[in-house]
C-alpha cells in the first residue's frame, strides 16, 4: 500500500510532508469512522456565476478569461462540476431588474432575457465550453415588483394571488436559457425567503404555506411542459430554518414527490441541525451559498473553508457552492449593503487577479473527490460550529474520509490552530501516525 500525505501550508501550496506508522502514541487524537460510507451520489463543489461575476468576467481579455476558466472548470486536475445562477438581479448585479418588470403583465407578454444576453448568457457559455457537464441550478431573489406587497423589487411579501404566474414565468426562464444551450437542472423558489434585507437590495419574503403551493404549481407547469427532469429545492436559506423545511414536509406529504432537494446557507446554525431530513424524508440536502468576506482573513482562511467543505461531505450534503465567482477589489459590482469576496478578485484597473482561501481550499479538495466519490465521516466530536464567527469562537480538528471507486483513498484533515495536531488513523490492518501542521490543510492518500 502507497501511502502518501500532502500539506497545504501558508502559501496555498501543496507539498508532501512525512507520514509514518505508530504502534501507539499517547495523546494522539483519534480519527474514527463515525458511520458506513454515503452512496456513491455526491454531485461535486461550485460557485455561483452572478451577474457581478460575468460583469467582471467580461472585462478580462479572452485568452486570460479561458486560462482562470480552464482552472475552475477544466476536469484534468479536478474542477467545479455545480453552478448557480441568479434569476435577474441580485445583491451582485450590475443593474436591478427582473425578467417582466411591466406592471400587471400576468400574461407575460413582456417577459424577456435580453439584459442576461449582454455579458451573464455569454460567460456562462464560455464556462460550458470548458465544462459541458456543469449541473446548473438558478435562483431568484426577487419575482417582479407586482407580484409582490409594497410593488418593489427589494423587500415585501410574495401575494398568493401570483404563484400560478409566477410558475409560468420560471418555465419561461427555463426554455429561454435552453434557447442558449444552457440547461438548468433545478430551482429555488427564493433565495432567503425568510428575509427582506431591510429593502436594501432584491429580496422577498415567502409565507410556507405560499412556498408549498409555489412548487406545487411549479411541478405541474414542469410536466405540461416537458420539464419534469427539473428539481426544485425548498428553502435556500440558513440551517436555523430547518424546522420550516421539517413543518413543510410533514404538513404536506406530497411536497416530497414535488421537490425532494433542500438547501441551505451557513449565516445561522450549523449543518448537523439538518442531517435528520434526511433519514425522516429521504430528501437530499444541498448547500447553496457562502463566500469569503473581502475585509476578513480573505486570501488566508482555507482552514475555515476546509472544515466547511468536511463538514458538508460528513453530513451527507449532495452537492457544496460557494458564492460569487468573482468580485472587484471593492466587491462590486455590488448594489447590496454586504463586502463579500469573490472566490476569485480582479483588480479593475491593474487587471491583476487574487485569489482568496476559499479558492485555495477548494482546489485541495477538488483532487480528491469526486462525483463517484464514497464519504465516510470522521468523527473527532459532533458538536455544532456557526462558522460565521470563525476564527474567534471555532478551531475544530476536522475531517472526512473520501473512498474512490478505484480502491484510492484520501484522508482530508483539517488543522485551523496555530500548534501542531497529531492523529493516529487505523487502515489496511494498521495505525498510521499523522502530524497536521498549524494552519494547515492535509490529505493523506491511501493507494493500492
Amino acid at each position: 500500500m502507497k501511502v502518501t500525505q500532502y500539506s497545504t501550508n501558508k502559501y496555498g501550496e501543496s507539498v508532501p510532508y512525512e507520514l509514518r506508522k505508530a504502534l501507539y502514541m499517547g495523546g494522539v487524537s483519534k480519527a474514527i469512522p463515525s458511520r458506513e460510507p454515503s452512496e456513491n451520489d455526491f454531485l461535486g463543489f461550485g460557485v455561483a456565476i452572478t451577474g457581478a461575476s460575468c460583469y467582471n468576467l467580461s472585462k478580462m481579455e479572452k485568452t486570460e478569461r479561458r486560462a482562470l476558466i480552464e482552472d475552475l472548470y477544466g476536469k484534468k486536475d479536478g474542477g467545479f462540476s455545480v453552478a448557480r445562477l441568479t434569476m435577474g438581479a441580485s445583491d451582485y448585479s450590475a443593474e436591478l431588474y427582473t425578467y417582466d418588470d411591466v406592471e400587471g403583465d400576468v400574461a407575460l407578454e413582456h417577459f424577456s432575457i435580453e439584459r442576461d444576453e449582454e455579458y451573464i448568457i455569454p460567460m456562462i457559455k464560455e464556462i460550458l465550453d470548458v465544462n459541458p457537464d456543469l449541473y446548473i441550478f438558478a435562483s431568484p431573489w426577487t419575482p417582479p415588483a407586482w407580484m409582490k406587497t409594497g410593488n418593489s423589487t427589494c423587500g415585501g411579501h410574495m401575494r398568493a394571488q401570483f404563484v400560478d404566474c409566477y410558475a409560468d414565468y420560471f418555465v419561461k426562464y427555463i426554455k429561454a436559457y435552453g434557447e442558449h444551450g444552457i440547461r438548468i437542472r433545478a430551482v429555488t423558489p427564493q433565495n432567503e425567503p425568510e428575509t427582506q434585507q431591510f429593502g436594501y437590495m432584491p429580496a422577498c419574503i415567502w409565507n410556507p404555506d405560499t412556498e408549498v403551493a409555489f412548487v406545487s404549481a411549479l411541478r405541474k407547469r414542469l410536466r405540461e411542459n416537458d420539464l419534469d427532469d427539473v428539481e426544485i429545492w425548498l428553502n435556500d436559506h440558513s440551517f436555523s430554518y430547518v424546522n420550516r423545511v421539517d413543518w413543510q414536509l410533514a404538513t404536506y406529504p406530497e411536497l416530497k414527490g414535488e421537490s425532494g432537494g433542500v438547501a441551505f446557507h451557513y449565516y445561522e446554525g450549523d449543518f448537523a441541525q439538518t442531517e435528520f431530513l434526511i433519514d425522516k424524508y429521504g430528501v437530499r440536502l444541498h448547500y447553496t451559498e457562502s463566500g469569503p468576506r473581502l475585509y476578513d482573513h480573505y486570501d488566508n482562511d482555507w482552514c475555515k473553508w476546509g472544515i466547511m467543505l468536511c463538514r458538508a461531505l460528513n453530513f451527507r450534503y449532495h452537492s457544496f457552492t460557494g458564492w460569487n465567482l468573482m468580485l472587484d477589489e471593492t466587491g462590486g459590482p455590488n448594489i447590496g449593503h454586504f463586502f463579500c469576496g469573490g472566490l476569485v478578485t480582479r483588480n479593475r484597473l491593474s487587471g491583476e487577479l487574487s485569489y482568496s482561501g476559499q479558492y485555495k481550499a477548494f482546489k485541495h479538495f477538488l483532487k480528491y473527490v469526486k462525483r463517484d466519490s464514497k464519504i465516510s465521516p470522521i468523527c473527532f466530536d459532533r458538536d455544532c460550529y456557526w462558522m460565521t464567527n470563525y476564527p474567534k469562537d471555532t478551531k475544530p480538528l476536522t475531517a472526512t474520509l473520501v473512498e474512490n471507486s478505484d480502491g484510492s483513498a484520501a484522508l482530508m484533515l483539517v488543522n485551523p490552530n496555530p500548534e501542531k495536531a497529531q492523529v493516529q488513523y487505523y487502515r489496511g490492518g494498521e495505525w498510521w501516525y499523522i502530524e497536521l501542521l498549524p494552519d494547515t490543510l492535509a490529505t493523506v492518500t491511501f493507494e493500492k
